[in-house]
């Protein structure tokens, strides 16, 4: 399964977030064909006062992200986190039929890894993709007894229900306390793997597959959950279904204060649990030549059912210090900054700062602005650095006039994951280790200078996919302050440490650099 793929396919379509800035206006190329022409000036300012800080974010919503984190990662700055997923089963097929007398050979769930082929040795294997760490977790599989709603109920079923990370305590305390699986060393595996299959006249065939997620489940559990209640109501409909069996959970542990992190997708076609059996049938084809069409038989039969319905991650995070000095941004449950720019007195007290308010009398023509955050490599020496990082609108939750205008006056492609003059990826040293990240804001400075836009708090964070923007809310009572984050910054434990406004060494100090030109007196 090729991630990048599935990025593409999963990245938000942002006909919605050209419609949080209809009401804006209409866009203008940010000019800078005036830039050394005579009669104007062009020059730097870098002198802008901001605020900035890390912020540890409390429990976030996690229902139906478009894909999972499961596992623990650790690293020296922000601990361990540890990341777990219940999820609903569906039945592939309603009122099931599994013949007579039905037997379970074995239970197999399976969940493909993001992997790609390599050729090593004149041998066609696989690497694996999103894998974070390398170290055994203990992984752990439960019948789950606590009731997903799809709509919530507090809102007379008006409005989808919304789960939080912190579910856990809750979810367990509903479980199965026996097992279906238990692995106290677990560890992703390349490996491909073989599966039979069975066809409809009972025909195996064994086919290799790309690596998964793979683990066998208890036969007996599934025996009397499942197969033995072949024609009850219980497996009637999948309303029935999903108040009988409310689906399993997937529970991550550390070992030893280190593990590995994994990005799945369970809505993926061959992810799913499948139950393999032996049944007796009548022979009507005559399979075994004996002339006798009444016969009973024993055939080989699977039946699968599906994750979908509602999915929750949760997050166990640990929480590092913060200081003054740096930023701290780490993806899941983690961290982000709250950047304020503009941030001076305000003398007369109407909202708008001193500085703001003098910068809007220049009537300079924006050619360029932009922040560049510096990573303060004394800190993440072990720290999976995080390849995008995403600025947006903390106040109303919607993108930066930036996101949609990538290059001045030309469309972002919102269909891709690039949107790398906005958002420039990691600039790294010929060794990979990143050095900054440069976050083009050209039209909202333009906005905030010329043509009165307020000047909102900005939401930085570490993000999967910068195209995955759709919000997601934080736990309403924990804090008002933020009340969403993108939900590509929910699906990495990637993170990063960077120099803010206030840090000791002034190069690299988080500053707001504007090009601009106006003309000479």
């Amino acid at each position: 399964m090729n991630l990048k793929n599935t990025m593409l396919r999963l990245a938000t379509v942002v006909a919605a977030a050209f419609s949080l800035i209809a009401c804006e206006d209409d866009f203008d190329a940010v000019g800078s064909s005036v830039i050394g022409e005579p009669g104007f000036n062009a020059d730097l300012y870098d002198d802008a006062l901001l605020t900035a800080r890390s912020y540890d974010l409390p429990p976030v919503q996690t229902n139906n992200l478009p894909l999972n984190l499961l596992g623990v990662y650790s690293d020296e700055v922000f601990g361990i986190q540890e990341a777990s997923v219940l999820s609903n089963l569906l039945l592939t097929t309603a009122n099931p039929s599994f013949g007579t007398e039905p037997v379970i050979d074995s239970v197999v769930l399976a969940i493909p890894y993001f992997s790609h082929e390599i050729v090593e040795d004149e041998e066609v294997k696989y690497a694996l993709d999103s894998i974070y760490g390398n170290s055994p977790i203990k992984l752990s599989v439960y019948e789950s007894g606590y009731f997903l709603n799809t709509y919530d109920p507090e809102s007379d079923f008006e409005e989808a229900q919304k789960y939080y990370s912190n579910l856990e305590p809750q979810i367990m305390s509903f479980a199965n306390p026996d097992t279906l699986y238990e692995n106290k060393s677990f560890i992703p595996s390349a490996e491909e793997r073989e599966e039979y299959t069975v066809d409809a006249a009972g025909e195996t065939d064994t086919v290799t597959m790309a690596p998964a997620l793979r683990l066998k489940l208890d036969n007996n559990f599934f025996q009397s959950k499942i197969i033995d209640k072949a024609g009850s109501s219980d497996l009637l409909n999948q309303g029935n279904f999903r108040n009988y069996f409310r689906g399993l959970y997937l529970k991550a542990d550390e070992i030893d204060n280190s593990g590995t992190m994994m990005l799945l997708d369970l809505l993926h076609p061959n992810a799913g649990i499948t139950i393999y059996y032996r049944t007796k049938v009548i022979d009507a084809t005559d399979a075994d030549e004996d002339d006798d069409v009444e016969e009973m038989i024993e055939v080989r039969r699977s039946y699968t059912l599906r994750f979908g319905g509602v999915r929750v991650n949760t997050f166990e995070q640990e929480v590092p210090q913060f200081d003054s000095e740096n930023l701290y941004l780490k993806g899941g449950e983690g961290s982000m900054a709250i950047i304020d720019l503009f941030s001076g007195p305000d003398a007369n007290e109407d909202g708008v700062s001193d500085e703001l308010e003098f910068l809007r009398e220049n009537d300079w023509l924006i050619n360029e602005a932009h922040l560049e955050f510096y990573v303060n490599r004394d800190y993440i020496s072990d720290v999976n650095e995080a390849e995008r990082v995403y600025l947006y609108d903390l106040e109303n939750n919607s993108i930066l006039a930036d996101y949609i205008l990538d290059t001045p006056g030309r469309p972002n492609q919102t269909s891709s994951g690039v949107n790398n003059r906005h958002l420039e990826p990691l600039k790294r040293d010929e060794d990979g280790n990143g050095i900054s990240y440069k976050i083009r804001i050209t039209n909202h400075i333009d906005k905030l200078l010329n043509r009165d836009s307020t000047n909102v708090k900005l939401g930085l964070v570490v993000t999967q996919n910068v195209n995955l923007i759709s919000p997601y809310k934080v736990l309403p009572a924990a804090n008002p302050e933020v009340e969403s984050v993108p939900g590509g910054a929910l699906l990495t434990p990637e993170a990063t440490v960077l120099y803010g406004p206030n840090a000791e060494n002034q190069d690299k100090r988080l500053k707001l650099n504007i090009y601009y030109t106006e003309p000479k007196n």
